[in-house]
């Protein structure tokens, strides 16, 4: 054969195996069906040569849009479906293998389940798979690597695309109520660190008792949107809201949180409460995963600390996190907490960052009564006014209200007779109350004296003057003065 030939040879074979380049082998039934135009010589060196590319070995790496342990207990319950079970095998280090690990994510309130984190290997796939995570888009993700040989790629690439089905259709946060912390630096991520369930059926709606503008603020910017999510959409309201209930403490504030967690679960909005306001950045990372969602964030003033100009830049980034491009477009209330508003910048509290600031201030006369009846369980005598009562605990704390409504079981139960039924008078909480606000009395720090020794001197020497050209009046024969009355009420 001339050389010419050979060549013209060597170009047709090229042209046929770059027309067979992309066929892929289909294990199914008991033929062998090859491509209409290719012969068996070819079919026989195409079929050599898929023998060893399968033979060789990938690395796998696939990413599931999941928060890390979500994806390890989708991943698993995948791997069961799919193959039964799974080996857990030693993952090598430099310092020698680490013994493989099985660790118990929390899937609900005292629910759990124990999934495998580190290498594992899959029934008749020859290599390994690795559990990890990754960080897109500043968010901790679910990695699934390893190596295994090419002819297995496609049954890994069902078994990924088997964990994502799972982490869409049975998520095991959306829709429910956390508690998180995040670790700070993503390569000390402790799988065994779970978010943790609240138990919203705990939670009483009914104990969550405002005076009626608080309680119109709060369910107008809180609570209807997530009780009324459809409406929202359809009118074009927007979701993403930032709120800030400020107040002293005691007031309210943290049983708002819980009250909202529940009406959370039972409209379908995730639920995420920060057990440290730093992590809020990452946890509107984690929402994305997981809307329509609220987090949940108290006492921003933890992120104040050395100096005025350094509290104004961390609670400024907290507001700027809110505001920022990270969230635009989602279905997110961030809903923060303060005892000391006095310490945020007014201007940092704009429209578009926040949507309202809600003061939250102990109970009226008319929320006191309201109180003080939930705190009777129905102990109440119905014949009494109970007005004065209101009066007396207007301004006071829940807690306060509660402990009033406690001691006047004492007075009831010194008068109730054999037979009786314990009823609460109005006279029994009366006396409570004062008694109560005089125990308040005593507690309150007196005010610090800040005036200068000058100044002090000067009152002295004055008190002096005055006492020297003041005339007697109602003294008796004694020639002094009497020394002014002071008037108390109980309360001032």
């Amino acid at each position: 054969m001339t050389n010419d030939a050979r060549a013209t040879a060597k170009g047709k074979d090229e042209k046929e195996e770059e027309k067979f380049k992309n066929v892929e082998i289909v294990r199914e039934g008991e033929q062998i069906i090859i491509p209409e135009e290719m012969t068996l010589k070819q079919a026989r060196i195409w079929l050599e040569r898929k023998e060893v590319e399968e033979e060789q070995e990938i690395a796998i790496d696939e990413i599931i849009e999941a928060f890390p342990l979500e994806g390890a207990y989708a991943f698993a319950k995948a791997i069961a479906r799919k193959y039964g079970f799974s080996a857990l095998v030693p993952t090598p280090g430099f310092f020698g293998s680490s013994p493989p690990v099985m660790i118990g994510v929390d899937t609900g309130v005292n629910e759990s389940a124990q999934v495998p984190w580190g290498r594992v290997e899959i029934p008749n796939i020859a290599g390994y798979l690795e559990t990890g995570i990754t960080v897109k888009d500043n968010r901790m993700l679910f990695r699934i690597g390893g190596e295994v040989k090419q002819k297995h790629k496609f049954a890994i690439k069902d078994l990924a695309n088997l964990t994502r089905k799972i982490v869409h259709d049975e998520s095991i946060y959306r829709g429910k109520a956390i508690r998180v912390q995040f670790e700070k630096d993503p390569k000390k991520f402790n799988p065994r660190d779970c978010p943790k369930f609240i138990d919203t059926r705990q939670v009483k709606v009914e104990e969550l008792i405002f005076s009626e503008d608080v309680k119109k603020a709060v369910n107008t910017s809180l609570f209807t949107p997530i009780e009324h999510t459809e409406n929202c959409r359809k009118y074009q309201i927007p979701l993403k809201r930032g709120v800030l209930l400020e107040g002293p403490f005691g007031t309210g504030k943290t049983l708002t949180a819980y009250v909202a967690a529940r009406k959370c679960v039972e409209n379908h909005w995730t639920f995420i409460y920060l057990s440290k306001v730093e992590d809020l950045k990452t946890a509107i990372h984690f929402a994305k995963s997981y809307q329509p969602a609220v987090i949940f964030a108290e006492d921003i003033d933890r992120v104040m600390e050395e100096g005025e100009r350094k509290e104004n830049e961390a609670v400024n980034e907290i507001l700027n996190t809110i505001d920022g491009v990270d969230t635009k477009g989602m279905e997110l209330i961030v809903a923060l907490t303060t005892n000391h508003v006095d310490h945020i910048e007014p201007a940092m509290m704009r429209p578009g960052r926040l949507d309202a600031v809600i003061s939250v201030r102990a109970p009226d006369q008319t929320a006191s009564i309201d109180l003080v009846k939930l705190y009777a369980r129905g102990r109440l005598d119905q014949k009494d006014d109970f007005t004065e009562v209101g009066n007396k605990l207007s301004g006071q704390i829940p807690a306060v209200i509660r402990e009033v409504v406690e001691r006047s079981k004492l007075a009831a139960v010194s008068r109730l007779k054999k037979g009786e039924e314990l009823l609460l008078r109005a006279p029994d909480l009366e006396f409570a109350a004062i008694e109560m606000l005089n125990h308040l009395r005593l507690m309150t720090p007196k005010a610090e004296d800040t005036r200068s020794e000058a100044e002090k001197a000067a009152e002295v020497l004055g008190q002096h003057v005055e006492r020297a050209f003041s005339k007697p009046e109602n003294n008796g024969s004694n020639g002094k003065a009497d020394k002014p009355h002071r008037e108390t009420s109980v309360g001032a």
